[in-house]
């Protein structure tokens, strides 16, 4: 029986070997010819109908941009030359970001501006919205939320203000973002760009991050409806799934960390807010809806895809293979150091 394989060869100048491969050696061939050509495929498709991101001139909107990754992808997106609004509480460490944004300009004529609000109030975020606009001279076209924090316990250790101020901070601070910025694009008929932040624990969850996890999930679910929604207006959206970044974030998150949940990440060594903000800028670039970190996150992303858009068929594919390996073998291991933990616990008898 010929394999497709054998059906080209017979247009070939080797066409005395239609015919003669091995079935098995056939099939391999066949299987990386079809793999080969919908890699081509899928990466034309994707270089003709990806909107293009192009921050030159634009007006960036950044929440969490005094500090961590809002800060370096501040930077980076005025380094290519847009107007940049950074957004966070802390009016010291807001001044002291504008003027390290301010000395990487391409031009002068760029607008670097700061304000002072808090995520998780409507009121703030709706004034922050409009003194942006009035301040760079145009509505947000593009918009990262980048704020958000994570206190790491053990469930019984957090209190229920723990879990409502997370939800609040970490994905009612970016709906509220999103929203008013939104309304605020369509009036104007601005054609843009919404990217959430999520995390790698929107993908996954363990021990120790059940107020911080959850949220993360939700941005996921939340994204994928506008994905799809905005399409009404001509807005785009991403979401970017970072792991740990180096920032006063993350050493304020240590503090609370409980020490089974450390043992589980083990030497995990975060990336700065500098490659996190290329990295996601690349992922638009490509014109990507989920923009992984490294290679775990793509993997994660993979096989817990669902029905959202791939970012390459074949690839995906593969990284989805590997992922339910990597998904079980984690879970396996993560549930043996909880018991590990548990009988610890018992032998001290801190636990009944």
């Amino acid at each position: 029986m010929w394999s497709l394989v054998d059906y080209v060869l017979q247009y070939t100048p080797y066409a005395h070997l239609a015919g003669t491969m091995h079935p098995v050696a056939s099939i391999i061939v066949s299987t990386i010819v079809i793999g080969a050509i919908a890699m081509v495929i899928d990466g034309v498709y994707r270089s003709t109908t990806r909107v293009p991101f192009v921050p030159e001139g634009k007006h960036c909107y950044i929440t969490g941009g005094s500090t961590g990754l809002g800060k370096g992808l501040a930077i980076e997106l005025a380094k290519r030359g847009a107007h940049v609004t950074i957004v966070a509480r802390r009016t010291a460490e807001l001044e002291a970001a504008a003027e390290q944004i301010r000395a990487v300009r391409k031009s002068d004529s760029q607008k670097v501006f700061a304000i002072s609000a808090d995520v998780t109030s409507k009121q703030d975020i709706v004034r922050a919205i409009d003194e942006a606009t009035k301040a760079i001279g145009k509505t947000p076209e593009y918009v990262f939320t980048c704020a958000g924090a994570s206190f790491p316990k053990l469930f019984v250790d957090q209190t229920l203000d723990d879990f409502e101020y997370a939800i609040k901070l970490n994905y009612l601070g970016q709906l509220y973002t999103v929203h008013e910025a939104t309304r605020c694009m369509v009036a104007e008929g601005v054609k843009g760009k919404l990217v959430f932040v999520s995390s790698i624990l929107g993908l996954m969850n363990f021990i120790g991050y059940s107020e911080y996890s959850p949220a993360k999930h939700a941005i996921r679910g939340l994204a994928d409806g506008l994905r799809n929604e905005l399409l009404l207006y001509g807005i785009d959206v991403h979401v970017y799934f970072p792991g740990g970044i180096l920032s006063p974030g993350w050493e304020n998150e240590n503090k609370t960390k409980p020490k089974i949940t450390a043992e589980i990440e083990g030497t995990n060594t975060p990336q700065t807010p500098e490659e996190c903000a290329k990295t996601l800028i690349k992922g638009l670039q490509r014109g990507y809806y989920f923009i992984g970190t490294d290679l775990l996150t793509e993997i994660l992303r993979s096989a817990t895809r669902g029905t959202s858009p791939s970012n390459n068929w074949v690839l995906d594919w593969m990284l989805s293979a590997i992922g339910w390996i990597v998904g079980s073998g984690f879970s396996t291991y993560t549930d043996y150091a909880v018991l590990q933990e548990r009988k610890r616990l018992l032998a001290e008898k801190k636990l009944q």
